[in-house]
């Protein structure tokens, strides 16, 4: 609702120390100007605003250059063009004067006007321009976000000169006022899409929303499902990728990481460095991700199936070296998974945790003794210390973090499951997951698409990555509003 600015300076620092409180932070700084000595009052929060430009750049110039004896005839909208050196804007709101207060502007109230004037004099420190450390790259720009959104944006329109590439900035948080900017390409994203999204978005109800992950997790399709069904980056070249490909990224002030959706299984499975290199090389290692994901999932479940339940199964030689292997350990395969398999989570968060250079010694020596002792002390076999260490490898190979963990969840069920009923039990867990992932949406779009129901013009960048030259299409199952991506 709005509220008028009282003509009255008195009144009106009375209204906004009513509005603040009694925070200290908030400096109120009265004088006067003019020959007839206009009293004013310049309102700023300490710490985000310099005083010496206020000083320099408001305060003087008022005191030595106006010549009124009323402000009533002369706009407050004429002094900041005539007086100022300093970006500003006339309000006439005290809500809003309030709020712009708090995003590190100064607000100056004169006696005798209805309006008041907000500098753009924010002090803020922000962290220089790197390379993002969870999605680093042996090919590519060394550029990742950083936590301002206006300078997020300026690297997008510094890297994209795209005339309909628009930036919409939506209001988040109904305490804590943030922007959340949504980025997509005006003549390719589907409109639906796009109207999907800020309908999301402008349906949040929060005090605040501090990262993205909290619109995340309120605008997914499916709140239940372990899967990740949006993607995030704190890559600029990954998100302007997206959205030439019809999709649509979130951006938030204060967070570096930015999220693309729709999202699909394939595209967890791809990096961007898998266009910066050549297409067999490319193709390999997203074919290698494919292979490591079925073996981080499936395989620890695969030997305690065919250990436990169907060991005719082995070749004879391989059997008995597994049955001399386990002569001496007292638990039942499962259990020797789960114990195995439980180290190494700890082992991977502990290292996580931990100061950097710490955290690497702790997860190489900590996982090499460790494995070493309990074989030594008979409480697991040397092949299950294998098998759990190459499904941990297998998992790190995962362009996305974020899709580790739902491996890691399906990991343990595959066990389970294996522990039960064996291969049949392993084979349901496959069925169950591959239903899910079957029925699951995102934005109204099919998270999996299987390789048969694919349209053909897909397949050259899903599971492989052919030649540049033959991607001359955007993906259909995107609906993008242009389909062409080469040629005229």
């Amino acid at each position: 609702m709005k509220s008028r600015i009282e003509q009255d300076v008195e009144i009106v620092i009375k209204r906004v120390k009513s509005f603040v409180g009694k925070s200290d932070d908030i400096v109120f700084h009265s004088f006067s100007f003019g020959p007839s000595a206009i009293s004013s009052c310049l309102v700023y929060v300490e710490g985000l605003t310099e005083f010496e430009m206020l000083s320099k750049q408001i305060i003087s110039p008022l005191q030595k250059e106006l010549d009124i004896n009323e402000v009533q005839h002369t706009t407050l909208s004429a002094l900041s063009q005539q007086f100022f050196g300093i970006q500003n804007d006339v309000l006439e709101d005290m809500n809003l004067a309030i709020e712009q207060l708090y995003k590190g502007k100064a607000i100056l109230f004169v006696d005798g006007a209805s309006q008041a004037l907000a500098f753009q004099t924010n002090l803020f420190q922000f962290r220089e321009v790197e390379e993002p450390q969870s999605e680093v790259l042996v090919r590519g720009p060394r550029i990742g976000f950083i936590e301002n959104l206006e300078k997020n944006t300026a690297l997008l329109r510094e890297r994209a000169n795209d005339p309909n590439l628009v930036i919409q900035k939506l209001n988040v948080g109904a305490r804590n006022h943030k922007f959340a900017a949504l980025v997509y390409v005006r003549d390719i994203a589907d409109p639906t899409l796009v109207e999907d999204v800020v309908s999301r978005v402008k349906q949040i109800r929060m005090d605040d929303i501090p990262e993205t992950g909290y619109i995340e997790q309120l605008i997914e399709d499916s709140h239940l499902s372990i899967f990740p069904q949006i993607q995030n980056t704190e890559r600029p070249d990954r998100v302007i990728a997206a959205v030439l490909e019809g999709k649509v990224a979130i951006m938030l002030d204060g967070t570096p990481f930015a999220l693309i959706l729709p999202m699909t299984i394939t595209a967890l499975m791809q990096s961007p460095e898998d266009y910066y290199q050549r297409w067999t090389s490319a193709t390999l290692l997203r074919l290698l991700r494919y292979i490591s994901v079925l073996l981080t999932v499936f395989l620890p479940g695969l030997y305690i199936a065919l250990v436990s339940y169907h060991p005719g199964l082995l070749p004879t030689q391989m059997a008995l070296t597994i049955a001399g292997s386990r002569q001496n350990v007292p638990f039942p395969p499962v259990v020797e998974a789960i114990l195995m398999s439980f180290t190494i989570e700890l082992l991977r968060e502990a290292g996580l945790r931990l100061p950097r250079a710490i955290g690497q010694t702790i997860g190489l020596i900590g996982g090499v003794i460790i494995g070493q002792a309990a074989v030594q002390a008979n409480i697991v076999s040397a092949l299950m210390v294998i098998i759990v260490s190459l499904t941990a490898l297998a998992d790190f190979t995962a362009p996305s973090y974020d899709f580790s963990f739902p491996l890691r969840i399906l990991r343990f069920m595959a066990i389970f499951s294996s522990a039960m009923f064996g291969l049949y039990g392993l084979i349901m867990c496959y069925l169950f997951v591959l239903c899910h992932l079957m029925q699951l949406k995102s934005f109204g779009f099919d998270y999996f698409t299987p390789v048969l129901s694919a349209p053909y013009s897909d397949l050259k960048d899903m599971y492989v990555r052919l030649p540049v030259g033959l991607l001359k299409t955007r993906p259909k199952t995107a609906r993008t509003a242009n389909i062409k991506r080469q040629g005229e």
